[in-house]
């Protein structure tokens, strides 16, 4: 049985991916709005009676902001790394207590293998990966650098959802302050352009089918070059029969499937 995984929502306003599969729905951060996630998934086609979690990344607004009342509607379960945990029932303390993961924990989810790693971040933040029988799904989103334990666990994805946030150039020339400039790309903030594609090399395989650009940002990078870059990557590796594209903040885009 195949495995899809669908951008519902994706950049600095919002991010939610569904990884789909026989009937069974898991969604990985709820940085949107019920109504608009509701739509999302009506429009990509996504039944809302198969979601059956939601794994959290960290506790970023953009990663969380819809997580109480799209819990009260789905009434599933919350699985979070420990900071993201404890500041979720501060924020929302009428919510289910989510389950506290440890970092680098592997547990069953509704088929799915699913594992966590860490990725540098300026709060404990987390990757994530989903087996299920042949197919294995890999999302990093907010990752400042790539480290070791990040290329082990996204190498070999038969779907890849990696950040490709800014491009250096028009970062450098945005209108940010310094300090964000900064923080965006010091080590603990996002993925450039650049720094995606030197890690595909290290992630791709004959296994791998789909590659998601993620979180692009909205004034510091454009689809266009996120993707121009990515796709000059893949010839260089003689894979230009990778499916590619981007996750949107306007919009789903299609569900891909491996």
């Amino acid at each position: 049985m195949k495995t899809g995984v669908t951008m519902l929502a994706s950049g600095s306003n919002g991010n939610c991916i569904a990884v789909s599969a026989e009937g069974h729905t898991i969604l990985i951060d709820c940085g949107i709005s019920l109504r608009m996630l509701r739509n999302r998934m009506k429009e990509t086609g996504i039944d809302e009676g198969s979601v059956r979690a939601i794994l959290v990344t960290h506790r970023h607004e953009d990663h969380v902001k819809g997580l109480d009342k799209v819990t009260e509607h789905f009434a599933v379960p919350v699985f979070a790394p420990v900071e993201a945990a404890d500041d979720l029932r501060r924020k929302f303390p009428s919510m289910m207590p989510a389950t506290m993961l440890e970092v680098g924990a592997t547990f069953t989810l509704s088929g799915f293998q699913v594992t966590s790693f860490p990725v540098e971040h300026d709060v404990q933040t987390v990757g994530y990966t989903l087996a299920r029988e042949s197919s294995k799904i890999g999302v990093a989103t907010d990752m400042g650098r790539a480290t070791i334990p990040a290329e082990f666990h996204l190498r070999d994805c038969n779907t890849l959802v990696l950040e490709s946030n800014y491009d250096v150039n028009m970062l450098v020339c945005s209108t940010r302050r310094w300090a964000l400039k900064q923080r965006i790309c010091n080590g603990k903030g996002h993925l450039s352009n650049v720094q995606n594609t030197e890690m595909l090399p290290k992630l791709l395989t004959p296994n791998t089918r789909n590659l998601i650009l993620a979180h692009v940002s909205h004034d510091c990078n454009k689809y266009e070059i996120a993707l121009e870059q990515a796709r000059n990557t893949l010839t260089c590796l003689q894979r230009q029969d990778l499916f590619l594209d981007c996750g949107r903040r306007e919009g789903a885009i299609p569900t891909v499937w491996c």
